[in-house]
């Protein structure tokens, strides 16, 4: 899957976003995954190394409008931090502080009458309070973060990492404050975001507030909608056009089966892309249709490339197309259909598309000796023709008509191309 002159024009782009951003809460939603969050469940969507969406959530974290806010009012702020008084007695010969004339008349008369003992009430500053817990709890949490999104930054990030590790050192220099090193970094509950608001200066109120719910809904229990934002935001950059081309026509061909079909595993739509299909429809009662994403259905095996590159002990790791749509009629694998996905204009790269899915049919000629077994997707443009294979192996169609030709061939269970 090569990301070589792969880049969409801007509008394009823009749409597949939105497309992308509708659908995915359904494939990240609770109710879509058996375990582990939407952060799991994009992290799968996205064959992303968990460790890899984390960073980029961190990212997306640090460089969000409340955590900004906060660090560039931090050195103002700390300054003047909230606190309570104590006004212990202590009673002595010297006065440091106010005296409290009732508590020494009543001192003196009942102790020792030689020498004169003054009680003082001095005010004693207390750090220790739920809003700079809440405080020092943002901070560590963030330096956390900044930590997470500051490693393996790609040099095309380079603004980012330097914002990031400037606001990582703001952090570190406030976090050491004498007084703010000796308030436990705990969670003080949510009641302290109601004590929040008898802040007449409005650091507390205003960036310490909101920051710190961010950091807690980001970090705790992350919506589907959050990683959503931070995939849009951090992650669908211009080098990563290709990967977002992908996930749009994934699932723009998975909303048109869902159209014509009953989803089949509802409870479990990310699978892991070895042993079981991205998604599966009953499209009648005797056809099912699986969409296997980044993976090999096993009714296509056996590869004639795995199996040299074993013989010669050769060290690689394969290669699989796009997208494989597998038709299954009365239980029996019949068909299947390869889809190449390029996002690109370049009739050059779309070329060496062609001579990847022939490379495909010829490894795996099970299910794949049809006509126009493999499809090169490609964005609307003039840089092909789409029209009919006339018994070609290959067609080329685009992105905004692929779904609807995947949906005819799951009606009519047979190549009927425009």
């Amino acid at each position: 899957m090569s990301q070589i002159e792969s880049s969409l024009e801007p509008g394009l782009r823009a749409v597949l976003l939105s497309e992308v951003r509708d659908h995915l809460p359904a494939f990240l939603s609770a109710a879509s995954t058996e375990r582990g969050g939407p952060v799991a469940a994009a992290a799968e969507l996205l064959r992303l190394a968990e460790s890899d969406l984390r960073r980029v959530l961190a990212v997306h974290l640090m460089l969000s409008r409340p955590v900004r806010d906060l660090v560039a009012a931090l050195p103002t702020g700390i300054r003047r931090p909230l606190t309570a008084s104590a006004r212990p007695r202590v009673a002595g010969r010297s006065v440091t502080s106010g005296i409290d004339w009732a508590a020494t008349v009543r001192h003196r008369a009942t102790s020792s009458p030689a020498g004169d003992i003054w009680v003082t009430r001095p005010a004693n500053r207390i750090f220790d309070i739920p809003e700079n817990r809440l405080l020092a709890w943002s901070l560590k949490a963030a330096e956390e973060r900044s930590v997470i999104a500051a490693s393996r930054l790609s040099e095309s990030a380079t603004t980012w990492s330097s914002e990031i590790r400037s606001m990582t050192d703001i952090i570190h220099r406030a976090r050491r404050m004498a007084w703010l090193e000796g308030v436990p970094a705990e969670w003080p509950g949510d009641e302290a975001y109601s004590r929040l608001e008898a802040d007449r200066i409005g650091f507390y109120r205003l960036r310490v507030g909101a920051a710190a719910r961010h950091l807690r809904r980001m970090l705790v229990a992350p919506s589907p909608e959050d990683v959503i934002d931070a995939l849009s935001e951090r992650y669908f950059e211009p080098k990563e056009d290709w990967r977002l081309f992908e996930i749009a026509v994934l699932l723009r061909i998975t909303a048109a089966l869902a159209v014509v079909g009953l989803r089949l595993n509802p409870t479990r739509l990310l699978v892991d892309g070895q042993s079981r299909p991205f998604a599966a429809f009953r499209i009648s009662a005797s056809r099912d249709v699986r969409v296997w994403y980044q993976s090999w259905p096993p009714s296509t095996a056996p590869s004639e490339l795995m199996d040299a590159m074993l013989h010669y002990e050769l060290a690689a790791g394969g290669n699989r197309p796009d997208i494989v749509v597998e038709f299954v009629d009365s239980g029996v694998p019949t068909r299947a259909i390869l889809l190449e996905l390029k996002a690109s204009s370049s009739s050059s790269y779309l070329s060496a598309g062609l001579a990847q899915l022939l490379g495909y049919l010829r490894d795996r000629p099970a299910l794949l000796q049809a006509a126009a077994s493999g499809w090169l997707v490609a964005p609307p443009g003039s840089s092909y023709v789409s029209k009919s294979p006339q018994g070609r192996a290959l067609w080329v169609t685009s992105s905004t008509a692929v779904a609807e030709a995947v949906r005819d061939e799951a009606l009519l269970g047979a190549s009927r191309l425009k």
